[in-house]
C-alpha cells in the first residue's frame, strides 16, 4: 500500500491588514522595524494548536525562558482554525498550526508575515529537505514542526484480515462494511481513492480527479462516518473497525490496535506554524 505525506511547517500571519494587504497599511517598513532587543516582558502570545500537539508544560516553560505570557487555544480542524484567522483584521491568535495547503493558500491572500531568519537561529538545525517544500521554497513563510503518516488504523480483533491496500477501505470485506471512517478534510479525503487508482496526490488532471470522485461516491455507502477527530474513540469502542488516519492519532497505546504506514514511503503530514505579528 502507498502511503500519502505531508510535513509539518511554521508561517507567519500579519494582525491587521491596510489597503495593500499588509500590516496595518504600513507595507514592508512593519517587517523592518522589528526590534530583536524588544523587551518580550511585555508581549503576549497566543498560540491555536491540535491537541496533543504541544507539551501541557510549554506555556509555564515559555514564560520562564523568554518572560512572555503564553496561552493556548485548541483547535479540532483546519477549517476551524482558518475560519477564526480570516473571520476579522485581528483575530487574537499571534500562532497558529495548520496543514501545509492551508498556509500556501493564506499566504497567497497576502495574510503571512514572511520568517525573519535572521531572528531564528535554531532554522540551521532542520534537515535541507525542510527548505525545499513545493508550497514554501526557502521557508519564507513556512518551516517544518512535525511528521508523519497517513495510513489505517485497525482493531486487530474485529478487522477479520490484515489491511493491505487502500481498497480495504474503498472496496470493504463483509467484516468492515458500515464501520470503517474517512478522514473528511478534503486533502485527506481524495487521497485513498488518488492511491488506490495509482494517481499522485497532487493531480489536477479533470479525469483523474473524475474517476476519483466515482471511486469516492462509491465508497460511501460502506462507510461509517467521515471523521477528522474521534475516529480513534471509535475503534476503541468497537464501533468502527477500520479507518483512515494520521499515525499520531492512531491509538496504537491499545495493544489492539494496529496502523498499516511506513515512514520511508510516507505521505508527509505538514502541519503549519502561522504566527501574526
Amino acid at each position: 500500500m502507498s502511503v500519502a505525506a505531508t510535513a509539518a511547517v511554521l508561517a507567519f500571519l500579519l494582525p491587521a491588514c491596510g489597503g495593500d494587504g499588509q500590516p496595518g497599511g504600513n507595507g514592508p517598513a512593519a517587517s523592518a522595524s522589528l526590534d530583536p532587543e524588544a523587551d518580550l516582558r511585555k508581549q503576549r502570545l497566543t498560540v491555536s494548536n491540535w491537541d496533543g500537539y504541544l507539551p501541557k508544560d510549554l506555556p509555564a516553560r515559555f514564560k520562564s525562558a523568554v518572560g512572555t505570557p503564553m496561552t493556548v487555544a485548541k483547535h479540532s480542524t483546519n477549517e476551524e482554525i482558518v475560519a477564526k484567522l480570516t473571520a476579522s483584521a485581528d483575530s487574537g491568535i499571534d500562532v497558529a498550526f495548520v496543514s501545509g495547503q492551508y498556509a500556501q493558500a493564506l499566504a497567497a491572500q497576502g495574510l503571512l508575515e514572511p520568517i525573519h531568519h535572521d531572528l531564528v537561529p535554531h532554522l540551521k538545525n532542520l534537515d535541507p529537505l525542510a527548505a525545499r517544500l513545493a508550497h514554501d521554497k526557502g521557508n519564507v513563510f513556512s518551516v517544518p514542526y512535525t511528521w508523519g503518516t497517513t495510513g489505517l488504523c485497525y482493531r486487530k480483533d474485529l478487522v477479520g484480515h490484515a489491511p493491505d491496500s487502500w481498497n480495504d477501505l474503498l472496496k470493504p470485506r463483509a467484516a468492515v462494511k458500515g464501520k470503517a471512517t474517512m478522514l473528511k478534510t478534503e486533502r485527506w479525503l481524495f487521497l485513498p481513492a488518488q492511491k488506490a487508482l495509482g494517481y499522485s496526490v497532487n493531480t489536477t488532471d479533470e479525469q483523474q480527479l473524475a474517476r476519483v470522485k466515482k471511486l469516492l461516491l462509491a465508497a460511501k455507502d460502506g462507510l461509517l462516518a467521515y471523521d477528522d477527530t474521534t475516529f480513534g474513540d471509535r475503534l476503541r469502542s468497537g464501533e468502527a473497525v477500520l479507518a483512515e488516519a494520521w499515525d499520531g492519532w492512531c491509538p496504537t497505546d491499545d495493544k489492539g490496535i494496529g496502523f498499516l504506514g511506513d515512514a520511508a514511503t510516507a505521505y508527509t503530514r505538514i502541519v503549519t506554524e502561522v504566527t501574526a505579528g
